[in-house]
Parts: structure tokens; sequence; C-alpha cells
């Protein structure tokens, strides 16, 4: 009895406390038939105010060995046991030195496996005070640093993977309220899960787009073609009193697990921003009282490249932009305290060995870049696949490791982001471009050598996903040192420019001098 009063007493200060404050992500969802290139897109940034540092890895499949267990939740006293084969995926975990001190465990945060399966969560959300005190969080519950690679290495379709984790929170119940998303090449699945025991889940359209901060969404499962839900979900909150129906007799999911009382400027603008950027003629200006769809349809088809940017978005051009009007009370899209940034291409046409592509931020996106991790390569570069060992954690090291390289960039360009910030950010764009259709032709190409010589296939394309991580990396270094060094030169508490011919002070501030980047973009084209 003790045990249960602790784990709902733990539950209640948690929800107090992060009511504002936790992990704060933000995700975006392409159908195929609204994407630029016919591939389904799923976006999420993951988001905490701490210094911990992700990799890259590539997790082996692993045939006829029994026996073998995966943590549930984050301090593994709960274990669940894997079959005997486990299928190969890519993730983009903390590095040792983090999980000595974060008390999370690995957080693989996205996962692609071998049959184009990905998975992503979790998109922190809030459900109201009722119905976390009908149906508590699970002390030892599935948490999002553990679901990912339990399901993903489990699962050879979307629609196995949301029923592999919707057994998962049956049975061992759930320690968060969580937002996930499953995708593989032919359909995508959206995942509210709002107390220990609750969730449902709903197949999206392919011709529609989606982009939500920290919220929850679904009103009325009649308006999708396909879904799945708790076997409780209306009977734990009519019995409590908490169900709220409407017009047509229909549970209202927003209103009776969330509702307006969860509502804050904080999540609610990031979902605002996301369907003005991608169809301003039908969202005009921020309302906190509005209501945004979880689906919607763009005004123009949506690209790679443009995804990347919303993951960037700093509401830049409104009168919310931290950097164009000195706000310090934004939460944008793109902030400064992203562990990690990850855009999920899963591609139809081609085979499910090569079909899905991670690309990557280490840190945050805004003054980072996007590196590419197809699910055929055996492992990373040695740079973004590198683990700071557990006993070097409070060392900056980004000399050796992308994350805090990426890291340091990002913290110096958003001091001043016209002097520092505006030339690293277009160089990157630059060097993405160059990617993304170099990456396309090379899926192309590999797709093609994959029915001859499977293994010269994942050779090749381990070898172009590595230089081009590898190129991103030494040229993070180069930025990051002409940033420091512009900035130094920068550096003088005299504020006041001088006339450059006499050498007189002048009654106005000096202009400071923009970092000068000298590097070549188009060289990533030629990887």
């Amino acid at each position: 009895m003790m045990k249960k009063y602790l784990c709902i007493l733990a539950v209640l200060v948690f929800f107090v406390l992060n009511s504002g404050t936790s992990h704060a992500c933000t995700g975006v969802y392409i159908g195929k038939e609204a994407s630029a290139d016919g591939t389904f897109i799923l976006a999420r940034s993951n988001d905490c105010p701490e210094i911990f540092a992700t990799r890259m890895m590539t997790v082996p499949r692993v045939e006829r060995d029994s026996g073998r267990e995966m943590p549930v939740d984050s301090n593994s006293a709960v274990f669940a046991q894997l079959p005997e084969t486990t299928y190969k995926y890519t993730a983009t975990p903390f590095m040792d030195s983090t999980i000595s001190i974060s008390g999370t465990g690995m957080d693989d945060a996205v996962c692609v496996n071998e049959y184009g399966v990905t998975m992503t969560m979790s998109v922190t959300a809030f459900s109201n005070e009722a119905a976390l005190a009908a149906d508590p969080w699970v002390c030892a519950g599935l948490t999002e640093f553990t679901a990912n690679q339990l399901v993903i290495s489990t699962s050879t379709s979307a629609r196995e993977a949301v029923q592999r984790l919707t057994k998962l929170l049956d049975q061992y119940g759930s320690a968060e309220t969580n937002i996930a998303m499953i995708a593989d090449q032919t359909e995508a699945w959206y995942m509210e899960i709002y107390t220990g025991h609750q969730y449902a889940a709903v197949k999206l359209t392919d011709d529609e787009v989606s982009v939500f901060g920290n919220e929850f969404s679904l009103e009325y499962l009649s308006d999708y073609e396909e879904c799945l839900f708790s076997p409780d979900l209306e009977k734990l909150a009519r019995e409590n009193g908490f169900a709220v129906y409407g017009d047509s007799g229909e549970l209202n999911l927003w209103e009776t697990y969330s509702g307006t009382g969860t509502v804050t400027d904080y999540s609610h603008m990031r979902t605002w921003i996301g369907h003005k950027l991608l169809a301003p003629a039908s969202y005009g200006d921020y309302r906190r009282e509005d209501r945004y769809p979880l689906l919607f349809r763009p005004e123009n088809k949506v690209s790679l490249q443009t995804v990347m940017e919303i993951m960037r978005s700093r509401y830049e051009g409104t009168e919310y932009s931290p950097d164009e009007t000195g706000r310090i009370d934004m939460r944008v899209i793109g902030t400064d305290t992203a562990l990690s940034v990850h855009v999920v291409q899963l591609d139809p046409s081609l085979p499910p060995a090569l079909a899905g592509t991670t690309w990557v931020s280490l840190a945050p996106a805004v003054y980072g870049v996007f590196v590419p991790m197809n699910i055929l390569c055996t492992e990373p570069s040695e740079a973004y696949g590198a683990n700071q060992p557990q006993d070097n954690y409070g060392r900056f090291e980004s000399d050796r490791y992308p994350w805090f390289t990426f890291k340091e960039l990002n913290t110096l360009c958003l001091t001043d982001y016209r002097v520092y910030g505006t030339p690293v950010r277009e160089y990157w764009h630059r060097a993405e471009t160059q990617m993304i259709e170099g990456m396309a032709a090379k899926r192309a190409q590999i797709g093609k050598l994959l029915e001859k010589d499977p293994a010269e296939a994942q050779k090749q394309m381990t070898e172009y996903c590595a230089g081009l991580q590898e190129k991103a990396f030494e040229d993070a270094k180069e930025l990051l040192n002409q940033v420091r060094w512009t900035m130094s030169f920068n550096s003088n508490t005299m504020k006041l420019g001088k006339n450059p011919e006499t050498g007189e002070y002048l009654t106005t501030e000096r202009v400071l001098s923009p970092v000068t980047v000298t590097l070549d973009g188009s060289a990533y084209g030629k990887q």
C-alpha cells in the first residue's frame, strides 16, 4: 500500500513540476501524397534543457538467440522478453557519459529498421488532473526512453509496431503521457498515451500533414479511417465523471483527457506556427483559444528541406520571434535546448532494406546540419558513432564528438544571429541542398545494385553516408573556429564606432564584423 501511495505522490509531483517545463519536443508528419518526392516524412526534435550528448548507432539483427530481455522502465526494474530474432535498426541514443547521470536509459529517440518501419517517441503531452487521478502513471511502466527499441526491434510493419506498442502498454502500463508516430512504406500511425493505461491510435491520411507541440489533438475517433484504443478508454472516463461527449454522443477525447486547462502558449504556439508555415492562407494570427486540427492540407507539396526548416523555426517574421524582437518568453520549435533533431524519409519505391533514411542533427538544428543515415548502412562514421565514456561526463569535448561541436556552434551563433548565425545557417542550407539531391540519386543507384550484389550495395551506402557525416563534422569544427575568431575580434567593451580616417570615436555604436564562411557547400554533392 505504501509503495502505491508513493507512486501516486510521485506522479502528482511530476505533473505539477512539469506542467510547463518537461522534456518539450515538436512533431511533424508529411503524408506521401503531400510530400514533394512521394515519401513519407516524420520529424521530431528531442528537447531537454540539459547537457545530454547524443550519437548515432546501428544495432545488428540477431537470430536464434533466446532468453534475451530489454528494459521496460527507465530504471531497468522491469524487463520484457524478446523473441529469438530481433531486427536491425538505426538509432540516436544518449552517450554513456549522459546515461551515467541522466537516470533515463539510452533513449534511442528515433529508430528505423530493416523492414522500413520507423518510430519516434515522444512528444510529451499533458492530460488533465481528473484523468491522471483516475488512472495514474505506472512508476515502472513504459517510457519514451525504452519504447522505440522495444517496438522497432520486433516489428515488420507499422501496423505490427502499433499493436506491439499497445500490448506493451496493456501489460506494463505507461510512466508518462506521450505522443508516438509510427510508419512504414505504406501507412503511418499517430498515438496519444493519456494515463497509466489509456491510449488511442489512428491511421493518418496520405494526403495531409501535421505539426504539433506538446499537446494532444485527437477529438473523435470516427474522423479517422482506422483506429486502435485501450479497452477502458471511455469506461474509465464515464465511471469517474470526467467524460465529455459531442453532439453526436461520441466521446470527445481532447475534452475528456486534456482540455483547455492544459493549453499553454509554450506548446500551442508551436502547433500554430506549423499550420501557418504550411497553410498560410488558412491560418492567421496566433490565438490561444483557437483549436488547430491534427491533420490539415498544405498549400503546396512539402519538400524534405522545408521540413528541416520547420524544425529550425524561431517564429521569424512574427511578433513572437525571440531573435528579431529580443523577447525572452518564447518557446520556439528551433530551440537551443534540442538534444538532437531528426527527419525520417520512407521511400515507397525502394526495397524495405533501403527505404528508410534518417536525417540527423546532433544537438540543436538551428545552426547545425542534417546528415543522412540509411538503414542499409552497417555503421555510422567513426565521429558520429563515437561514444563518450561514462567517466568523462562534464568534459565539453568539441574536438572529438560532433554533438559538442554543434552544441557550441549553436550557442555562439545565437548570441547574435545576424553577425554569427545567418552566415552559418546559409552555409548549411547549401550543404543540405547538395546532400538531399545526392542522396536521392545514391538511393536509386544502390537500389539497382542491391538486387545484384547486396554486400557491395551495403558497403557503398555505408561509405557514402559516412563520408557526408565526416565532412559535416570537419566543416562544423572549421565553422566553430571561424565564429570563435570573429567573436574574439569583435570583443571590445568600447561599443562606439571609429572614424576610419581620423581614429576619432563616433557617437554611434560600431557595426560588428560578420563571420566570413569560406567553405564550399557544393562539395557535398560530390561524395
